[in-house]
């Protein structure tokens, strides 16, 4: 009945912060997809803070739902069809592991979008804010050595990431016809040419 560890994010308003990316980077966005992986435990939190914060930037949101990689030319079709003009992410294993084949029908399709890996940026992605992999692998590491020395497992609380990272693709701007804010290029951790 216990359960300690890292979480892979540390809060859902994160999502909030992605869209305000994307409405800053492209003001007259008003239609954005959400593609999210049917059943994955991130999926509610995510659609909760995305729809907080829509009404306020004047985005209406298409949620997208997809099961296996089979599904999203369609889902990427849905989107078309629907004139979306950006892309939020929900992060999860299948959207990680599907991360090249998401960012090249994001950038077929013409579709700013902003991810929660850094290595989706890498991959072609245009904006990512999300957790420092590395970092949530040196916070488990400091788990498992004190369940080592001893530690109840039960007795240790589960952790928030310690690092978010905003991570920018200027490449992948210029290839989407973005211009990318000074203000923000000044924020960002990493910017990508």
């Amino acid at each position: 009945g216990n359960m300690t560890g890292v979480t892979f994010e540390a809060s859902a308003e994160t999502y909030g912060k992605r869209l305000q990316l994307l409405k800053e980077l492209q003001p007259d966005l008003t239609r954005v997809a959400v593609l999210r992986a049917a059943g994955d435990a991130n999926v509610v939190p995510a659609m909760a803070s995305l729809e907080r914060l829509a009404p306020q930037l004047r985005i209406h949101l298409q949620p997208i739902d997809v099961r296996s990689a089979d599904d999203l030319g369609s889902a990427f079709a849905a989107m078309k069809k629907n004139q979306a003009q950006g892309l939020v992410v929900v992060a999860g294993a299948f959207t990680y592991l599907s991360r090249q084949q998401i960012v090249d029908l994001a950038l077929a399709h013409h579709l700013p979008s902003s991810l929660p890996f850094k290595e989706a940026v890498e991959a072609g992605g245009l904006v990512s804010l999300g957790p420092n992999l590395v970092e949530m692998a040196r916070q488990g590491a400091a788990y498992v050595d004190k369940i080592i020395k001893g530690a109840n497992p039960g007795d240790l609380p589960v952790e928030q990431p310690t690092r978010y990272e905003l991570i920018i693709n200027l490449k992948t701007a210029k290839a989407l016809g973005l211009t990318i804010p000074p203000t923000l290029l000044f924020q960002a951790d990493e910017v990508i040419r």
